[in-house]
């Protein structure tokens, strides 16, 4: 028997599929539907909706097919546009527009031909709306967007004959900055974000209302504690919200209960999540829901998204921080210190795997220590401070490497590995040094500047000639840690090498952390990586000599 059932529901309310007929239209997701809308029937062009992972993307695809599934329109859906070659996307393009294969092995000039021949038959002549959708469009190659510029240019003097929309996540952004002339052709552009706190109660009773039988009462299976919990572990992702309402249903049923509370979403989270537990009854939290129940009592829906909620005096006297500010807890490195988040919502700031991580990096000396008696190790790769200083005179390097802007979900010890491409406590102690303001390290505001030091190190020199691949180089600090943080998580491992010399001054290398003992391995690995990688990617076999290096290159494994 399905759950649902016991619960007097016709279907699953929350089943992860994108299914049209359970699109819940949020304010945020309305808006871009009818701004997507307005364009796509006005032949305007191109159309680009990003958002982070779980906010929707997927779902306001299949509801645009739906929408014109009964007019003079044609929609050709690509799931994942990760093609090999311009022939493999000219092809399949072609074969989506004809309805079969191109017959013989046409070029690529003679598919564009094949392609415009179509779009002008069934634009002009039939006065068909063609739309191509992409889902997936960070995974677009180079050379697609180049064509895809191309499909641009088929035009009327009215209209465009192809209506491009893609969906892609955040980094999608990145590869636009970087083609102007195929930004510029852009006449929607939408982000969307997480849901506030009201349309995450709409979206659930509209779920349920969906599952329920016609005409049926809606069954109040949430509790208004679970509802804020929902939100505050979620951060307001709608793909998290169906995920640990479907988790919640079940465990409700199993422990044969009436409905979902907060206890119930607390277990729920923790099971699925490594992250470390939240103080999901800490007087803030406690305070803000006597709040709610005496605002709803009152019959007022207010938007808690934007809802500051009171702090305790003696909390904000030991912070010494301004009542308004967003304040994060951020952790350092010491095993035994637990993490917490001092903001009501969001996710937990640092995971248990990052917890594990930091410590296998700590000692066993430094883990058995006390901190009152535990003496600084230094390591040998690190240049003293009074020779660093004269290195500074002779060599004219910057003091610091610049400054970084803290996002939201960044530890400082993260930060700090990011930059120099692995974490040390030196390193955090000098940067702690550098930014005399961070009184606490536990307490640091989001979207503070971070001053990063220059920390000139004396790499180990290897007999062996090696070979680096290098994937970026830029000479902002800033965009350089940018780059990082975009980086896709299975793609292969990557690290920074910042460093100085008399000809380029500053700069940060990006570099995939395996290096090679000969030049065909490492052009091999340069052949693997995805086009947008390896048209920018080089390779390195040996670094300037007046290099100052602000990290080991040879500590690349």
């Amino acid at each position: 028997m399905d759950y649902f059932k016991l619960l007097n529901l016709e279907t699953e309310p929350f089943s992860n599929s994108p299914d049209p007929a359970y699109f819940f239209q949020s304010r945020q997701h309305q808006g871009c539907l009818q701004q997507l809308e307005l364009s796509l029937r006005l032949r305007r062009g191109l159309c680009v909706v990003i958002g982070d992972v779980g906010t929707g993307k997927t779902t306001l695809c299949r509801q645009i097919i739906r929408k014109f599934s009964e007019e003079e329109t044609e929609t050709h859906l690509i799931l994942d546009p990760s093609f090999s070659s311009p022939s493999e996307f000219l092809l399949k393009v072609a074969e989506m527009f004809l309805g079969r294969k191109p017959a013989g092995s046409a070029n690529d000039w003679q598919l564009k031909e094949i392609i415009k021949h179509a779009l002008f038959q069934k634009g002009v002549d039939e006065d068909k709306t063609i739309i191509l959708i992409i889902d997936e469009g960070q995974k677009i190659p180079l050379f697609c967007l180049e064509i895809l510029r191309e499909f641009l240019n088929y035009e009327t003097n009215e209209y465009k004959l192809l209506q491009i929309a893609i969906f892609a996540q955040k980094e999608f952004e990145y590869t636009l900055n970087e083609h102007a002339n195929l930004a510029d052709r852009i006449n929607l552009k939408y982000f969307l974000g997480p849901i506030n706190f009201r349309d995450l109660r709409a979206l659930i009773r509209y779920r349920i209302k969906k599952s329920s039988p016609k005409g049926a009462k809606i069954p109040a299976l949430f509790t208004l504690p679970a509802l804020w919990a929902i939100y505050r572990a979620s951060g307001g992702y709608p793909r998290k919200i169906i995920n640990l309402c479907h988790q919640s249903l079940l465990a409700m049923i199993i422990q044969n209960r009436s409905k979902v509370g907060w206890p119930v979403v607390r277990s729920c989270f923790k099971r699925t999540h490594t992250e470390p537990p939240k103080r999901w009854l800490s007087i803030a939290t406690a305070v803000s829901l006597v709040f709610l129940l005496v605002v709803l009592t009152a019959g007022i829906a207010p938007d808690l998204s934007e809802l500051r909620l009171p702090w305790p005096s003696s909390e904000l006297k030991k912070a010494n921080l301004h009542k308004q500010s967003r304040i994060i807890r951020i952790p350092i490195p010491k095993p035994e210190r637990r993490v917490e988040t001092a903001l009501p919502k969001g996710p937990a700031i640092a995971t248990e795997s990052d917890r594990n991580v930091r410590d296998d990096m700590l000692s066993e000396n430094e883990k058995s220590a006390s901190e009152e008696n535990r003496t600084p190790v230094v390591i040998e790769e690190v240049i003293p401070a009074s020779h660093a200083e004269n290195l500074v005179k002779k060599v004219g390097y910057p003091p610091t490497l610049g400054k970084v802007t803290l996002m939201p979900n960044e530890t400082l010890w993260r930060l700090t590995e990011k930059v120099y491409g692995e974490f040390k406590k030196e390193y955090f102690k000098i940067l702690m040094g550098a930014n005399p303001k961070i009184t606490d390290p536990d307490l640091v505001a989001i979207g503070q500047r971070i001053s990063v030091p220059a920390i000139p190190m004396k790499p180990r020199i290897s007999a062996e000639k090696c070979w680096w691949v290098e994937i970026n180089n830029t000479d902002d600090l800033d965009t350089a840690v940018d780059f990082l943080r975009s980086y896709p998580e299975d793609a292969p491992l990557i690290r920074s090498i910042p460093y100085w010399n008399d000809h380029e001054g500053f700069h940060v290398s990006v570099l995939l952390r395996k290096h090679f003992a000969d030049e065909t391995s490492a052009r091999h690995q340069l052949s693997k990586l995805p086009f947008s990688m390896a048209v920018k990617g080089k390779l390195l076999s040996r670094w300037d000599a007046s290099t100052v290096f602000f990290a080991d290159p040879y500590l690349i494994q």
